[in-house]
């Protein structure tokens, strides 16, 4: 009989310039012209940690002119013409946004003779000009607010009406732009308001023009660059290019494509989303840009979230986010409207990956067995003998057949992170952006078995187990990603049981992996941020009891976890730290990147998988695993 005598404790519900910073500074705000004198002056954003920064200019309608990351010790720019304010024809990239209508503004039922030229639009009677994208982008917008704190680096940009915008749109309004850099990330929130004065709803589309350069490496030939996104449709443009023609075809690029293979040179709209919407750049020396977006309300129908456009030959490629239709603002469909006093909240994030793997030193026996990936967790070894796992940043689940070699096995999952499997092979995921608990049954179908907690929504499910009795047990920390506030203020640990009623276990700082016992009596969560393991007493009925510290100070945060059949517990930490059932460190396994979950695989149950940021790693270990399909 195994036992686990635990200590009891309540439960508590990348330009480098140079800069004098002391050492202790992870984020800071400088002011500084965009390319020397007589250029407009930016904000820049440092993350000094991860050798990134992002430059904004407010005069120039308030845009990201600039965002650099460092990868394998040097310095990238991210962005098309970045900084460049020089006078010239073409397109100049950056980061506009394009506000309050995108495309041409024509009257309903014609073809413009030019694919982006001005329009007019009618609101009350009264007919107004309008840009072909807005007028948001040609304005000065001014400074209200930044900060440089442990939580990162941020600026927010505001543009409001003016007599200079009631020429184009007769509303009050303030948009207010957010730009946060943290680890070395970067995320841009916009947020529509409506004043409480306007007589009549706001109609609006919003869009933004950034565009990446090709390539991201010196030395890398473009055409061989590949883009991915997880629509499904196209929409098909009049002939012209100008305008939809209201008919769409399938399109996907959801297993990525090479530039070079694909004609951009008009824009590609692409709809269909399934998934939270993303595109991913990628430049075979292994530098990948990912852009995600998210609103805090959705549209009907078929609605344009990337228009794609540029090439290797124009030096550029634009992803460009969107959220509404060209046109709406005549045809009366594909716009947001707001009523007087109500606000509206859009965002996209900058994901870049491909930093050199950590320089730590492996254990003897740690093989690589596939790499490439975005972020990857949730590993799980299935009934029929392969590894499964997320691909958080594909938003899949992906099942290893041979090293490196990998085929899907879920798609759009709503950026699925932590998986587990029951006594009938059926895989159980924890949806981050899903913000549910799903299940994948025998034909493919997707069953949501939680996402409600006492009538409200769950904030960012983590992690999820399941025992031989179909109890299920899941994760579910708090979050700064999403656009909502959140209904729980908490982050907690909840108890799924069979027949679809979900209780509280405890209250936790940040819960993360749990696991199960060999003999099904106990419960083991991760707290991240007190770097502890929990246990729970489990009665028969799977119902929870006397939680208390079984390990603490772990050496690293410690995240996914799995107990071996004799009882010892492995935790992916700093690498994967091994303890006894008594909660005492036995030894640490090294590996060449942090890893953030594991699981034991083969036919013997002998060897753990380990997901560690972009690679999955295995090593034959002394002790076997157990499994709940036996």
């Amino acid at each position: 009989m195994m036992t686990y005598a635990c200590r009891a404790l309540p439960l508590v519900s990348l330009a480098l310039v140079s800069l004098s910073l002391s050492a202790q500074v992870k984020y800071s705000i400088t002011d500084e012209t965009a390319a020397g004198s007589g250029t407009p002056m930016v904000v820049v954003l440092h993350d000094v940690a991860a050798g990134a920064e992002a430059a904004v200019a407010p005069s120039e309608g308030g845009e990201l002119s600039s965002y650099r990351v460092t990868v394998n010790g040097k310095q990238i720019e991210m962005l098309y013409h970045a900084r460049d304010y020089a006078q010239g024809p073409g397109f100049k990239g950056k980061g506009p946004v394009l506000w309050p209508a995108v495309g041409p503004q024509y009257p309903a039922g014609t073809i413009p003779k030019e694919s982006c030229g001005n329009g007019t639009y009618q609101i009350a009677g009264e007919a107004y000009p309008m840009p072909c994208h807005g007028f948001a982008r040609n304005l000065p917008w001014k400074e209200v607010g930044r900060s440089a704190t442990d939580d990162g680096a941020q600026v927010t940009v505001q543009l409001s009406d003016s007599e200079q915008s009631r020429v184009y749109y007769p509303f009050a309004y303030t948009v207010d732009c957010t730009y946060l850099l943290h680890d070395g990330q970067l995320t841009v929130t916009y947020t529509v308001h409506s004043d409480s004065t306007n007589n009549d709803p706001m109609p609006f589309a919003i869009a933004n023009h950034i565009a990446f350069r090709l390539p991201f490496v010196e030395g890398t030939d473009p055409a061989a660059m590949t883009f991915e996104s997880n629509g499904t449709t196209q929409l098909l443009r009049n002939p012209s290019g100008a305008g939809l023609n209201g008919e769409e075809k399938p399109r996907s690029f959801a297993r990525g494509e090479r530039l070079g293979d694909f004609d951009a040179r008009v824009a590609l709209p692409l709809s269909g989303y399934k998934s939270m919407p993303y595109a991913l750049l990628t430049d075979p020396q292994g530098v990948s840009l990912r852009l995600s977006q998210r609103s805090s309300t959705e549209l009907p129908g078929q609605v344009i979230r990337f228009n794609v456009y540029g090439g290797p030959k124009d030096g550029y490629l634009c992803p460009e986010p969107w959220f509404g239709l060209m046109n709406s603002l005549n045809q009366k469909d594909g716009h947001l409207t707001l009523q007087p006093g109500q606000s509206w909240q859009y965002r996209f994030l900058l994901q870049p990956s491909g930093k050199a793997p950590e320089k730590k030193r492996a254990s003897p026996g740690v093989e690589k067995v596939a790499g490439g990936f975005g972020y990857v967790e949730g590993p799980v070894w299935s009934l029929d003998g392969h590894l499964l796992f997320s691909d958080m940043i594909s938003s899949r689940i992906l099942k290893l057949t041979a090293p490196n070699k990998t085929e899907i096995y879920r798609d759009f999952t709503n950026e699925a992170n932590g998986n587990s499997a029951d006594a009938q092979g059926r895989l159980y995921s924890a949806e981050k952006d899903g913000r549910r608990i799903s299940r994948m049954e025998p034909d493919g179908s997707i069953r949501v078995l939680a996402e409600l907690y006492q009538g409200k929504r769950l904030n960012d499910p983590n992690d999820v187990t399941v025992s031989r009795d179909g109890e299920v047990y899941f994760t579910d920390p708090t979050t700064r990603d999403l656009l909502e506030p959140l209904a729980m203020d908490y982050a907690g640990v909840y108890h799924l049981d069979r027949f679809g009623a979900v209780t509280l276990v405890s209250k936790m700082k940040r819960p993360n992996g749990l696991t199960l016992t060999p003999d099904g009596k106990h419960l083991l969560v991760a707290d991240t941020q007190e770097r502890r393991i929990y246990t729970f007493d489990l009665d028969a009925t799977g119902n929870t009891s006397n939680g208390r510290v079984l390990i603490d100070g772990i050496d690293g945060g410690p995240d996914g976890l799995r107990v071996a059949a004799n009882g010892n517990i492995y935790i992916a930490c700093r690498g994967v730290a091994v303890y006894s059932p008594q909660g005492n460190l036995l030894h640490m396994i090294e590996f060449p990147e942090t890893p953030a979950n594991l699981t034991f695989g083969d036919a013997d149950l002998k060897t753990i998988y380990v997901t560690a940021r972009t690679s999955i790693y295995k090593v034959r270990v002394p002790d076997a695993g157990f499994s709940i399909y036996r």
